[in-house]
């Protein structure tokens, strides 16, 4: 934005300013304080520097008298303060027109600009933001994983998330829907209040709203109340939508919609099940399934009944490393192929250590490669004897395993879910000549050293929260 300020402000110096530009720099002065000060002070030194070059006496070396000025100086001086008054009163009319410059700084933005007033009964996912009921919000990310969290701008808005869903919060009158769906309610005091989408840009003018978005690049518009405009992200077009009226953008295209006549949709997949196809879930709860973690501590066995702990350590704590062991029945999968497939995990906290400690962190899953080493004992498993396993923090021994997926847990989270879906993921799963599959779950990120964050996922035996589970589109059978 500097860049371009610069070339207008020269415009405006020069008296080439054309009437586009001039509709483009009152844009910025008005939406944003810091561009204000800058036309302010960049015309000011220009002005100066006019000052400077029309006066002889500006000029004038150390210790001499200044020279009398000619007349024809004069009459170049006198052209000069005449550009001069043209630049200040150009200062003056960016600074009172537009209202932009006063005598004190302008007010530093609000860090947080919103706040949660209710999350009762969700789930969340890695997100940036603080996820307690009454926390303040400002810029950053929102992971709904299940249920319905209402957020209050202090402009007035209300937007009710609904889980499973992505929202980006950009400022006190802007937000991004990356996924999922959201109910927008903005009275007078938030007019002109803007949700963007992949696909396009919405903005309130009063009313109530709900949006939706699939597949990363579609989102569907309802007007309940009132009236918002859309513009098309591609095309530009600009769709005034009055009450009961809805539409579809995509990334090509902007068509009618009637919410009433869609149908339901899988969540789990990004296209549309194909015949012969079906949905298959698959949890450690299930048939043999088997869960637990191993401490890097020789002799040591798990502590926790419920939880499957996870901890890169540094080189002189190799006793504190932690890595989880899931093994899932797949007698389901008999006479199947795996279309595609989904593991996921469930973070709560652990109490044991400092998060602060720890950056945001990647988390790597391997599939035991070697099947002979499947019937691990779910209980009494050494990080000596542990399948796969390999000194070090996160190492495992590549000739028994392979890497499936990643996914990445941001610094001071400790609740929402996880997972890895990936071609690799799939190809393993079909290459099973047993009907059962092991995973080891590592942390790649190390920690301080100094008492870091131990993560904690959920194992079977959790009360509340559910296991590890994989989600599979399969054909045949």
């Amino acid at each position: 934005m500097t860049d371009e300020l610069r070339t207008l402000c020269s415009a405006i110096v020069e008296g080439t300013l054309t009437p586009e530009q001039s509709r483009r720099l009152e844009e910025l002065v008005l939406a944003d304080p810091g561009a204000r000060r800058f036309v302010v002070e960049h015309l000011n030194l220009h002005a100066s520097l006019k000052w400077a070059v029309g006066d002889p006496t500006m000029l004038a070396r150390e210790g001499e008298a200044p020279a009398e000025p000619k007349p024809k100086a004069r009459t170049s001086k006198s052209r000069l303060v005449a550009s001069l008054g043209w630049i200040v009163a150009a200062c003056l009319l960016v600074a009172v027109g537009f209202g932009a410059y006063s005598r004190t700084a302008p007010e530093p933005q609000p860090r947080e600009f919103a706040k949660l007033t209710d999350a009762n009964g969700c789930k969340w996912g890695s997100g940036t933001l603080p996820t307690e009921p009454g926390a303040r919000l400002g810029t950053g990310r929102l992971r709904l994983a299940e249920g319905v969290a209402k957020l209050v701008f202090d402009n007035g808005a209300e937007l009710r998330l609904e889980g499973p869903a992505d929202l980006e919060l950009q400022d006190g009158n802007r937000c991004t829907l990356h996924a999922g769906r959201l109910v927008a309610r903005c009275p007078e005091t938030a007019r002109g209040f803007f949700v963007d989408t992949p696909s396009a840009k919405l903005m309130d003018l009063g009313t109530e709203f709900g949006v939706s978005v699939t597949d990363g690049k579609t989102s569907d518009v309802q007007v309940f109340e009132g009236r918002v405009d859309v513009t098309h992200a591609k095309t530009g077009q600009i769709e005034k939508l009055l009450t009961g009226r809805g539409m579809r953008f995509t990334p090509d295209s902007a068509t009618a919609l009637d919410p009433k006549s869609e149908g339901p949709r899988l969540a789990d997949v990004s296209t549309p099940l194909l015949p012969g196809q079906h949905l298959v879930t698959i949890s450690t709860a299930v048939g043999k399934g088997k869960d637990t973690y191993v401490a890097g501590k020789p002799g040591l066995l798990h502590s926790s009944d419920v939880l499957l702990l996870v901890k890169c350590a540094q080189a002189h704590n190799a006793e504190y490393n932690r890595k989880g062991y899931v093994g899932l029945d797949l007698t389901q999968l008999a006479g199947a192929k795996v279309h595609s497939a989904t593991l996921t995990f469930t973070q709560t906290p652990t109490g044991m250590g400092f998060a602060s400690e720890v950056p945001d962190s990647t988390f790597t899953v391997y599939g035991l490669t070697d099947e002979k080493l499947n019937d691990w004992p779910e209980t009494g498993l050494l990080w000596e004897t542990a399948p796969g396993n390999a000194p070090g923090g996160a190492k495992v021994n590549p000739t028994k395993t392979k890497k499936l997926g990643q996914f990445q847990v941001r610094q001071g989270v400790q609740v929402g879910v996880s997972s890895v879906s990936t071609p690799e993921l799939a190809e393993f799963l079909n290459t099973r000549k047993q009907p059962y599959a092991t995973f080891i779950l590592v942390r790649d990120t190390l920690g301080s050293g100094r008492n870091d964050y131990v993560h904690g996922f959920a194992n079977k035996d959790h009360p509340t929260l559910p296991p590890p589970t994989l989600k599979l589109v399969v054909e045949g059978k």
